[in-house]
């Protein structure tokens, strides 16, 4: 009951995000911008899409390299694509990393290897977003002191660095597996897990390769919403971008909606108000930044479902030799 009842809390809050911004929009010259858009920015930002979902799939292997647990790229790709559909349609932020986990398994990858591997790709992807807002927002501040809250911004992406680099240390992991107070059955499973977490933080060269990864994911992202906002006119520089892309996913990564809703939209609407952009043009773009991606999550459905039809023609065989 209290998880139901969480649950509704927070789609209530991301569509009353949702419907605040939309109140304040004239409809009509939203549609108006809409249907001015440029598709070749739009096709851009697909490229800047691919570039990113690259760069996370290099991530990942990397991660899982420390680990000796070797799966093929094309495997890992329609593993992100398949936790995608499940961050974006199912009331959940941590249901696709529950099955790029479980997906693993398949490839000889131990269940505690798995979980270790996605958190920890998780971790680093926050890592980086945090050190491009850093940088970002200390480059605006410098450049553009008046159009953004760049103080805001370092402030909040500095602590993020602070924590992430304080907990993920090796003596934290290992001190955290001596914890008592769970069923013996989960403190063994979360000894495996932390077991395999302090490893890939002691594979220093790794995490390395990693973070480098990482941001590069980030600034593609960044390159993404530049091009988004090229397609439908918006006229702000691309450095701008590096410090408002990340600081947004960062507060949309706060469990305070589904997978951010509202929060990232009302965010990015209001950076860019911060620059002088009509509303208008900044709700079609942060439209538009929400609809472009989520056509890879549903393609991420599609290939769930083939590999459901996959196994499901497979088993029968299987029952009858």
């Amino acid at each position: 009951m209290n998880r139901t009842l969480g649950a509704l809390v927070r789609l209530a809050i991301g569509v009353g995000l949702l419907v605040f911004l939309l109140v304040r929009v004239d409809l009509k010259q939203a549609w108006a911008t809409l249907s001015a858009t440029h598709p070749a920015w739009l096709a851009a930002a697909v490229v800047a899409q691919l570039g990113s979902k690259t760069c996370w799939l290099l991530r990942w292997r990397a991660l899982l390299g420390a680990a000796e647990c070797r799966v093929p790229p094309g495997a890992l790709a329609r593993l992100i694509l398949v936790g995608l559909f499940f961050n974006n349609f199912l009331p959940s932020s941590v249901g696709g990393d529950v099955m790029r986990a479980l997906g693993l398994t398949r490839y000889g990858a131990t269940r505690a290897t798995a979980a270790a591997s996605v958190l920890g790709d998780r971790v680093i992807g926050i890592l980086a977003l945090a050190i491009m807002a850093v940088a970002g927002g200390a480059v605006g501040a410098f450049f553009w002191p008046g159009q953004g809250p760049w103080g805001v911004a370092v402030g909040f992406a500095a602590l993020v660095v602070g924590l992430v680099v304080a907990v993920g240390r090796p003596e934290v992991f290992r001190a955290l597996t001596g914890f008592r107070g769970l069923p013996e059955a989960v403190s063994r499973k979360m000894k495996r897990v932390l077991d395999s977490l302090s490893l890939l933080a002691e594979r220093r060269r790794i995490l390395l390769v990693a973070i480098l990864f990482s941001l590069g994911l980030a600034a593609c992202s960044a390159v993404f919403h530049w091009s988004v906002g090229r397609a439908v006119e918006i006229q702000v520089p691309l450095v701008s971008y590096f410090v408002i892309v990340p600081t947004v996913m960062l507060f949309a990564a706060l469990p305070i909606t589904f997978n951010g809703l509202g929060v990232r939209e009302l965010g990015l609407v209001g950076f860019l108000g911060a620059q002088g952009v009509p509303q208008e043009e900044a709700a079609v773009f942060a439209a538009l930044a929400f609809v472009v991606p989520l056509t890879f999550a549903v393609a991420g459905g599609v290939v769930f479902l083939a590999q459901g039809r996959s196994n499901g023609r497979r088993e029968p065989r299987e029952a009858m030799q």
